[in-house]
């Protein structure tokens, strides 16, 4: 079997972690950088083979300038390096952007949730997207840019990535640790399930609940469902009062694992079992079974597909997504959009496609001159 080869299109703080992480291991796959910054990408990528040097590894890493906003030649680059799979991490704010506000101002801009923020994360990745279709090239795309909602609204028009990576995942060590241990069961006879959009997997295993968000969560001992003979409540609580983690960018740490898992899904001959956000272009988080070939959920027992996408679709209300419609717009939610509109002066009711990146823009600014206003305060 050829060597496959990754690539990770934007070398920022999870990029960066992993890389890390494919670099320190026997079979790291053939690994290129890529992002519009070239001394950068040399001396970030020379950092984690240098660092993987000292562990006794070898790795070589090969970089290569792309800009995504340049739909053309991204696509001549892409179509010359020929990927088996992209890892995209672009977007044009990071989450924690928002976080260097002061602590008041954030807790109530917070209150919009990422919904209304959907254009910060979908017009990269729309780019992108366009960019892997002129290539005419077989490759496979991770996403790390929102997934619950981007993919489904990418699909629209015929640009969906194949999964996503982070969210529902980042919960699934601390629920799964708990769950072994309140079966009294080793680690590695212990599976669970979630099925759940962003907004409840981000507060599952901090808080032990959603915050009245839906989710779906079994446990399955010996890949045997055992649900029903444990109490969730306790695991729920048992993962955020015994695995509280730093988050913020340390945090992403966690993200960039989820990530190594799908990657290494992507390559794999055999079927492995992974949680993603966006798998078949579905709104959510989903536990799926992936491998070089295909991409299948597995839901939990007793769980329809129905059922599922409820769940999600609900869960993406809390977001301040209300509703993704066929045509990949998107209706946002009035209380979240109402938050944006006090503190930001942003207001939209409804997002196409097409109009991202020109809504992006406008966030973009309306964000700068909350900045600029906090700092002459």
């Amino acid at each position: 079997m050829k060597q496959q080869t990754v690539m990770i299109v934007g070398l920022g703080n999870m990029g960066g972690h992993v890389l890390d992480m494919l670099l320190r291991r026997p079979d790291s796959p053939r690994v290129i950088v890529a992002g519009r910054d070239a001394e950068y990408l040399e001396r970030r990528s020379n950092l984690s083979v240098l660092a993987a040097t000292h562990l006794g590894y070898a790795p070589r890493v090969e970089t290569a300038v792309l800009d995504v906003d340049d739909i053309d030649r991204t696509a001549q680059t892409l179509e010359q390096l020929r990927p088996d799979i992209i890892l995209s991490t672009v977007s044009l704010q990071a989450w924690w952007v928002v976080t260097e506000l002061p602590k008041p101002i954030l807790d109530d801009l917070n209150q919009a949730e990422i919904g209304p923020w959907l254009p910060m994360q979908l017009t990269l990745i729309y780019k992108l997207m366009q960019a892997v279709k002129a290539s005419g090239i077989d490759v496979k795309v991770a996403n790390a840019a929102l997934p619950d909602a981007t993919h489904r609204i990418l699909e629209s028009a015929g640009l969906a990535p194949t999964v996503g990576i982070g969210n529902v995942a980042n919960a699934i060590p601390a629920l799964r640790r708990a769950a072994a241990e309140e079966l009294g069961e080793p680690l590695s006879q212990v599976t669970v399930r979630l099925v759940a959009e962003h907004f409840a997997t981000t507060r599952l295993p901090r808080k032990g609940h959603a915050d009245g968000a839906p989710f779906h969560f079994s446990v399955y001992r010996d890949g045997i469902d055992a649900t029903n003979t444990v109490d969730v409540g306790k695991i729920l609580e048992g993962a955020a009062t015994r695995y509280p983690r730093t988050g913020g960018m340390v945090g992403v740490m966690l993200t960039a694992a989820s990530a190594v898992t799908v990657i290494d899904a992507l390559m794999s001959e055999d079927e492995v079992l992974v949680h993603t956000p966006g798998p078949l272009s579905l709104i959510g988080g989903y536990p799926a079974w992936v491998s070089r070939t295909n991409v299948s959920l597995a839901l939990p027992h007793g769980l329809d597909l129905e059922e599922a996408k409820r769940i999600n679709a609900g869960g993406l209300a809390y977001e301040g997504i209300e509703e993704i419609r066929e045509d990949g717009s998107v209706r946002y939610g009035e209380k979240h959009m109402d938050v944006m509109k006090r503190i930001l002066g942003y207001e939209c009711s409804t997002m196409r496609l097409e109009d991202s990146e020109a809504q992006a823009k406008e966030i973009a600014a309306r964000y700068a001159e909350l900045v600029r206003r906090v700092r002459a305060a």
